[in-house]
């Protein structure tokens, strides 16, 4: 639930829908999906067309409404799929459905689910905390430096963990601060509005960092497309860091701090954890994170699989110990129900042809590439306001590949980083929602960030990966 509204809502302290609520509008998508399907002209569909057709509209009905969790309707993709496709009481020759249910041991989950490893060790062991303090202790005291250090710290953060975990972590140590400054001060708006903002935008860097990305490059693998993790460092972390550069001053000018000094170590106190962190753990935490990510960069040169890289952080911090089966069911696994469910969906539109129709219905308005592209990306992001940006990707993504084949990679990849623009309104995703959860700040003051994001970063993100791609690619 990494980016869904439901989980917004639930860090606001707000019940998202009361079960009748929820069971009357799974109803209403039901029917209207049913009704979608029966009204529209599907003659030159076969029944598997059909099928999957009434499936997409569904899907991206429970995903807008959010009726049942997010990966509740991975799930259900995966089951529908099985049933409807591969069931003799639909065929008499059913389809192998195999590719569908094989989407949960592809490269993308296995890259993710060594991103949660890592992720997960580094909170156990504490090592958050402890560069979140030493960093702290660096910034100095002047407003725009100390702001300009807690969007860096979080942006960085979120290239390898949790962005929600990572906004929780840093905004956790300087609530005190913004507390004792009052809502009435400049600079706490800047701060609140900034770490959920660098959040989102860091989770841009790597593969692992938000479950679009993995969306993007799941898609082009289908395909034949081959993305790594050093190119899409590449194609992310440079829009990610100007967007979080010209943010990071339109912040400062915005709110300019009526206080000219300000001691964040002040806030910190002393920890108060009992805990004793073994320090043999944070050595092999450290150092697993440091080969795996090494490797993850360097694959170009050793040609070793990043899914099977993967596998470093899940066998080291395992089998020394560092995590135990506790830990383990502390991950976030939902993510990859969704993703899993989000990729079969998108290979159920691409097998049965279904994508193909939609692509040259749309192929009659002989719309430019460069134009399409933009026209998308924009739609990622004002879906994403809205509904799972995961989701949003999950829809646009595959059909934007069979759309442009001769620049399928960077739509699919400006694609998956413009759904993380999206941070018009505080349930847009979960930091906006624990920013806002302090209550220090109004609805109104997420339009900042929220219209300079959304309007410069799918623009500049498209502008950047195709210049990348044409030397880098």
């Amino acid at each position: 639930m990494a980016d869904s509204r439901r989980y917004a809502q639930m860090l606001l302290g707000k019940v998202f829908f009361p079960f009748f609520t929820r069971l009357s509008t799974f109803t209403i998508v039901l029917l209207v999906s049913i009704g979608l399907v029966w009204i529209l002209p599907t003659d030159e569909l076969n029944n598997n067309q059909i099928y999957v057709l009434f499936l997409l509209f569904f899907a991206v009905g429970l995903w807008f409404t959010e009726a049942i969790p997010p990966f509740a309707v991975g799930i259900l993709i995966l089951v529908y799929l099985v049933y409807f496709l591969s069931g003799r009481f639909f065929h008499s020759v059913p389809m192998d459905v195999s590719q569908y249910v094989n989407t949960w041991s592809s490269p993308v989950i296995w890259l993710l689910l060594g991103g949660f490893f890592i992720a997960e060790s580094l909170k156990k062991c504490q090592l958050d905390k402890s560069i979140l303090k030493w960093v702290l202790s660096k910034l100095g005291s002047k407003p725009s430096h100390v702001l300009l250090g807690l969007m860096l710290l979080t942006f960085i953060g979120s290239m390898l963990m949790s962005n929600t975990a990572t906004t929780a972590m840093v905004l956790a140590a300087i609530v005190p601060l913004c507390n004792s400054l009052g809502k009435d001060e400049p600079f706490t708006h800047s701060m609140l509005l900034g770490i959920p903002s660098a959040a989102a935008l860091g989770g841009m860097g790597t593969i692992i960092g938000s479950p679009t990305n993995a969306i993007a490059v799941g898609a082009l693998n289908a395909t034949g497309g081959d993305v790594g993790f050093a190119l899409w460092m590449i194609y992310g972390l440079v829009p990610g860091l100007l967007l979080a550069f010209v943010l990071w001053r339109v912040l400062v000018y915005k709110f300019p701090a009526k206080v000219p000094n300000i001691e964040v170590t002040s806030s910190l106190g002393r920890d108060s954890s009992k805990e004793q962190v073994d320090k043999g753990s944070r050595r092999i935490t450290i150092f697993t994170m440091l080969l795996t990510v090494l490797m993850w960069i360097t694959t170009p040169f050793h040609h070793i699989p990043v899914a099977v890289i993967a596998a470093i952080p899940l066998v080291f911090l395992t089998v020394s110990g560092v995590l135990s089966a506790l830990d383990l069911q502390k991950m976030p696994w939902d993510t990859l129900m969704l993703v899993s469910g989000g990729l079969a969906l998108g290979l159920a539109l691409q097998d049965t042809g279904l994508a193909e129709i939609f692509v040259s219905k749309l192929k009659q308005f002989d719309i430019p590439s460069i134009p399409m592209i933009i026209v998308i990306c924009y739609a990622t992001m004002l879906m994403s306001n809205v509904m799972s940006n995961t989701a949003a990707s999950t829809i646009i993504v595959p059909l934007a590949i069979i759309l442009l084949p001769k620049n399928a990679e960077v739509a699919a990849v400006a694609i998956g980083l413009s759904a993380s623009t999206a941070l018009f309104l505080p349930v847009s995703t979960p930091p906006n929602a624990l920013a806002y959860a302090t209550g220090l700040l109004e609805q109104k003051d997420f339009r900042v960030t929220g219209i300079l994001i959304g309007l410069l970063g799918p623009l500049l993100i498209l502008s950047w990966v195709w210049f990348a791609n044409s030397f880098f690619a």
